[in-house]
């Protein structure tokens, strides 16, 4: 298991997590264009993207799931939005202690959730497996947001979604509302 530190200040960024191969963008059909869609990696997990991303190209980022992050916050100046939420291609996400601007995130329509942090702004360190692991009360029910893996692609029955507010961003097209819409304080 791994963690991730601000390399200015020393701040924790991240609750423990396990290197895994990044998977691909889910297929367009699983994704929904009205509702927030799910992250693309599992909960504890986070994955090196080789190829270059964002505004700046920059290859080697760090993508982790935006409910393993902790010590940052969006910086509402900086956000780009897309047609729904955060497009992701700039940095906008800043480690809450210094103010580096450390990773960006990803939350629109048609696109899986993810922060990426940014290999230069940030240390990773192996931690214990153990480190800061806390029970979840809501493990035996967590499976309600996605359907069975054999479930059709359409059906004519509403899917049953639980509210997930902690990890969502969204944005109206209005003005001087960011601030309220953003969420950027860790999950209870």
């Amino acid at each position: 298991m791994e963690t991730f530190r601000c390399a200015g200040c020393g701040n924790a960024l991240s609750i423990p997590v396990r290197l895994v191969a990044l998977p691909a963008q889910p297929h367009w059909s699983r994704l929904d264009h009205h509702h927030v869609n799910p992250p693309l990696l599992e909960p504890c997990t986070y994955a090196i993207d080789d190829a270059a991303y964002g505004d700046d190209q920059v290859a080697g980022t760090f993508v982790l799931s935006p409910g393993d992050v902790r010590g940052t916050r969006i910086i509402h100046d900086l956000v780009r939005t897309g047609c729904w939420s955060l497009v992701g291609w700039n940095r906008c996400v800043a480690c809450e202690d210094c103010g580096a601007l450390i990773a960006s995130r990803t939350d629109d329509c048609r696109v899986a959730q993810e922060t990426r942090l940014y290999p230069s702004m940030v240390v990773r360190e192996t931690c214990d497996d153990e480190a800061e692991r806390t029970t979840d009360p809501f493990t035996l029910i967590a499976d309600w947001d996605s359907k069975a893996p054999d479930a059709p692609l359409y059906d004519w029955t509403p899917a049953l979604i639980r509210p997930r507010p902690e990890l969502t961003a969204t944005r109206w097209r209005t003005r001087r509302v960011k601030e309220d819409l953003y969420r950027d304080d860790p999950p209870a």
